[in-house]
């Protein structure tokens, strides 16, 4: 008797990896992640810098921060950056932080 393929009807796939499938393909686990972030982002920016930014996206590494203008991302990306990318590659409670990139967008949650 031929065995089926895992994830083929009638065969057996543990209930852990069914559910963290589904989570992945349905992204019901970003808002998740990027909570994390965004407490990290808090603790390495601090909280005058965190209340007038906001975690936008996270994807390969790459940390993306709203500003809410040009002049604070200036700011942001020419006198802090690298001190605050240090800050979040230090910190083990979230994902490894390549980069951060600063935008002007919406940054009041």
């Amino acid at each position: 008797m031929s065995q089926k393929k895992r994830g083929q009807r009638g065969g057996t796939e543990k209930l852990g990896d069914v559910l963290a499938n589904l989570m992945q393909r349905r992204g019901y686990a970003r808002p998740l992640a990027l909570a994390g972030l965004t407490d990290g982002w808090k603790r390495a920016a601090g909280e005058r810098i965190a209340g007038r930014t906001r975690v936008a996206h996270f994807r390969d590494g790459i940390l993306t921060i709203e500003v809410d203008s040009a002049a604070q991302r200036y700011e942001l990306e020419a006198f802090r950056g690298p001190e605050l990318l240090a800050a979040l590659q230090k910190d083990d409670g979230i994902p490894n932080v390549r980069k951060i990139v600063f935008r002007v967008g919406n940054a009041r949650p």
